[in-house]
């Protein structure tokens, strides 16, 4: 709670810092870029597909569950329970959502510089086996959503549960354990499968650095944050490519 010092400018930044974390803005933030992938996707009639969109649907297939739209339903769900375990409200205000683009934009631009300081070849996060041109940029935007999907919501959410009940680690530790691990598994996922990347040290590490990093944006400040700076930096990195 400010204290009575606090200047108006500070109390404006912590409302929006505190309003942005409501699961509606995560939903406005993801919302586009799921519409592109979904709609690129079939549009393209693709037989390449984002991997955690893939992986989903694996899973879910176990389940009896077949369709091209399982990736949605578990996005679905999972906002459901947000809303309904954090009880927040549907309002939203223009100004909120027009300077949580900007803020994913900006870190999405850092990531790019620093993934361009760390290696001068870049070629982080991209959507494994993506063709050039339109095709490319709407991968991208699925990994923005369903990479951060499956390896910021539920696979921490599971190493957290791991980590805390298993093997009885305090909760920071706990965290700690979870965003590392966490992040090599992001990394290691880029290389696994027929049409995974070959595989390069060099790769692994940046890769693993921007696990990190999207963790960071997912504890600190949302989902949506996370799903849209992953998504606009891996458009940031396919656009440098053409150039």
């Amino acid at each position: 709670m400010p204290s009575a010092g606090t200047s108006p400018t500070t109390k404006s930044i912590q409302s929006y810092f505190d309003e942005t974390q409501r699961p509606v803005y995560s939903l406005i933030l993801v919302l586009p870029f799921l519409l592109i992938y979904q709609v690129g996707v079939w549009w393209f009639r693709s037989d390449v597909i984002n991997g955690g969109d893939a992986l989903i649907q694996r899973l879910l297939s176990v389940l009896s569950v077949h369709t091209a739209f399982a990736g949605v339903l578990v996005l679905l769900v999972c906002f459901i329970v947000w809303q309904v375990k954090t009880k927040a409200s549907w309002k939203v205000e223009s100004d909120k959502v027009g300077f949580l683009f900007l803020e994913s934009l900006i870190f999405a631009e850092l990531l790019f510089h620093l993934m361009g300081w760390i290696s001068a070849s870049s070629t982080t996060c991209r959507p494994a086996a993506a063709g050039r041109g339109p095709l490319e940029l709407v991968l991208y935007c699925g990994a923005g959503v369903y990479e951060e999907l499956v390896f910021r919501v539920l696979l921490l959410g599971l190493l957290m549960l791991i980590m805390s009940k298993l093997f009885q680690m305090a909760e920071f530790q706990a965290a700690i354990w979870a965003v590392v691990i966490g992040a090599v598994l992001f990394s290691l996922f880029h290389y696994v499968g027929t049409h995974g990347d070959e595989w390069d040290l060099n790769g692994f590490i940046q890769r693993m650095f921007a696990g990190l990093y999207f963790s960071a944006l997912f504890v600190t400040r949302s989902f949506g944050v996370a799903c849209a700076a992953h998504a606009l930096y891996d458009v940031r990195v396919g656009l440098a490519s053409l150039v």
